[in-house]
């Protein structure tokens, strides 16, 4: 099926060149149209994705939020492609597997199925986080204070399924917006990312909570396996622009859904 590959950057070098190395490196990846949107003007990056005549480099003139970049990359791959399905990546992301196509054939095989996210690691190969449930006003409280830093940490790892069996397919709340597969079709019935809410945190939580909404299925699905180098900077004890901007979209996103994310 005709699929492209979305990744959004904004000032990653060194990791995008460890990404599209990895891209290239299987069958099923390695010829698919890739829409890269360059969020803050690099020359490295104009020069290095040059050599590559499957990508398609858009740099922005101002610097936009994630969900605004991610909808003109879907608008693109549309009119340019005609693209079918769409895998979102991070910047920071590393492919370790060849599951493109399985993620096609399941989406296929379940037309219900929104959206599919993959196994993501650590660099030390421990397993990351990527599929939770949805947050709560108790969990937002914990995090908010770092309680689990002074207390037990269970109300965070029943959010974060810790416990979960991260080797089994299954339907999940919603996953990270680090590695995201998912239709036109999808998209069309439920709704672009919501880029008037969510400057950069929150979006992919949204997208997927519509998705349930909407009567789709959200999946992890383990037999794609990428590794995520990232830093929790929206975590970070210390008070930055990125906390500030996980702050305001949380808001946000209790406030679209009147304090209740639920089904």
């Amino acid at each position: 099926m005709n699929t492209t590959i979305i990744i959004v950057n904004h000032q990653h070098e060194n990791s995008i060149v460890e990404l599209i190395s990895s891209i290239k490196k299987f069958p099923s990846f390695k010829k698919k149209n890739i829409i890269f949107i360059q969020n803050k003007k690099s020359i490295f990056i104009d020069n290095y994705l040059s050599q590559f005549d499957n990508i398609y480099l858009f740099n922005n003139d101002r610097i936009k939020g994630f969900s605004e970049n991610v909808n003109y990359g879907i608008r693109k791959a549309i009119d340019l492609f005609n693209s079918e399905y769409f895998l979102l990546l991070n910047p920071d992301i590393i492919i370790k597997n060849d599951f493109l196509e399985e993620f096609i054939h399941q989406s296929e095989g379940n037309k219900k199925i929104g959206m599919i996210g993959p196994k993501l690691l650590n660099q030390d190969k421990s397993i990351q986080y990527s599929s939770r449930k949805f947050y709560t006003l108790i969990y937002i409280f914990w995090r908010m204070f770092r309680l689990s830093n002074i207390f037990s940490s269970k109300i965070e790892d029943d959010i974060l399924m810790v416990s979960a069996n991260r080797e089994k397919i299954d339907r999940v709340d919603w996953i990270t917006g680090a590695v995201m597969f998912f239709s036109k079709t999808f998209i069309k019935e439920v709704g672009f990312f919501d880029q008037d809410n969510f400057f950069m945190y929150g979006e992919d939580q949204d997208i997927c909570l519509r998705a349930w909404k909407n009567n789709y299925e959200v999946i992890y699905n383990p037999n794609g396996i990428c590794m995520h180098n990232y830093e929790r900077r929206g975590s970070s004890l210390i008070i930055s622009k990125y906390s500030l901007y996980q702050l305001k979209s949380t808001f946000k996103l209790f406030w679209k859904y009147k304090f209740n994310l639920k089904l």
